[in-house]
């Protein structure tokens, strides 16, 4: 309906404009009215470009990450079904804060929004887990089809909302893609028994799943992803888990490590 309104009042106004310049053309030299009709024009491509808003999207997950094709979707459907009066800007990570300062940024308004996966912020809330990674499917061995089922329609969305409120956050969240189950991760030795797994430096994500590895006994080492082939190089870690086998090999890992085991039954779900 308001597309339909502004499409009048767009043919309204161009009409009245055309009865404009036919009195000018007229009264006045071939000249003068070109300057007019130039005027005109360029006053209409002002007014256009001026409706136009971009809004910048901060990424913490790497650009070239598998989960970023569901966000470059989503922005060409966006851009697209607004008639391209409402774009976006996809920022890398680190571009204008830290992956730790990017809710706070949103928040105050230094970034539009950001994309990434709620559980990076389980350090902040422990609720976080469950929107982001459950585990082992929150415990009820849900797929990422049932957990979408659970969101929309079983009051999953409501408590996404309320995990900002309790962080004092004004910001509104959505999921735009799922995907799991996710793998255990890249080894530098083969493992064969829960002792080989308790002998390895293993990176894993902040919050439950580390506490998880942990309360296991493994050496469970929390860090950012823009810090794990640094770690690799170093040798302060010797295993990893990042994702999946097409995110994993866009990210490297398999230069430096070679062993490499499905299933992980820490992420049976990944949201983004």
């Amino acid at each position: 309906m308001r597309i339909l309104v502004a499409m009048k009042s767009w043919l309204s106004f161009v009409s009245f404009l055309i009865a404009c310049l036919e009195i000018y053309y007229r009264r006045f030299s071939r000249f003068y009215f070109l300057m007019v009709f130039m005027f005109v024009v360029t006053l209409s491509l002002a007014t256009r470009i001026s409706a136009e808003t971009t809004l910048e999207i901060q990424s913490t997950i790497p650009l070239a990450s598998e989960d970023l094709k569901g966000l470059r979707s989503f922005v060409t459907d966006v851009e697209s079904l607004t008639g391209g009066d409402l774009k976006f800007k996809i920022l890398p990570v680190g571009k204008v804060v830290s992956v730790g300062d990017t809710l706070k940024a949103v928040d105050e308004g230094v970034i539009d929004g950001a994309f990434g996966r709620t559980h990076f912020w389980s350090y902040k809330h422990p609720a976080a887990m469950l929107f982001g990674s459950p585990i082992s499917g929150a415990g009820v061995g849900i797929d990422n089809i049932a957990f979408f089922s659970w969101f929309y329609n079983g009051g999953g969305n409501k408590l996404y909302q309320r995990l900002w409120e309790e962080m004092n956050l004004n910001i509104k969240g959505f999921i735009m893609l799922a995907s799991g189950p996710e793998t255990l991760g890249w080894f530098q030795n083969p493992i064969a028994s829960v002792k080989d797994f308790k002998e390895t430096k293993f990176r894993t994500p902040s919050g439950i799943v580390g506490q998880t590895y942990k309360s296991m006994g493994i050496k469970s080492v929390s860090m950012r992803a823009g810090d794990i082939m640094r770690e690799l190089e170093k040798g302060r870690i010797d295993s990893v888990f990042w994702c999946c086998p097409k995110s994993d090999l866009n990210f490297g890992i398999q230069r430096l490590l070679k062993h490499y085991y499905l299933q992980g039954s820490h992420h049976a779900i990944m949201n983004s």
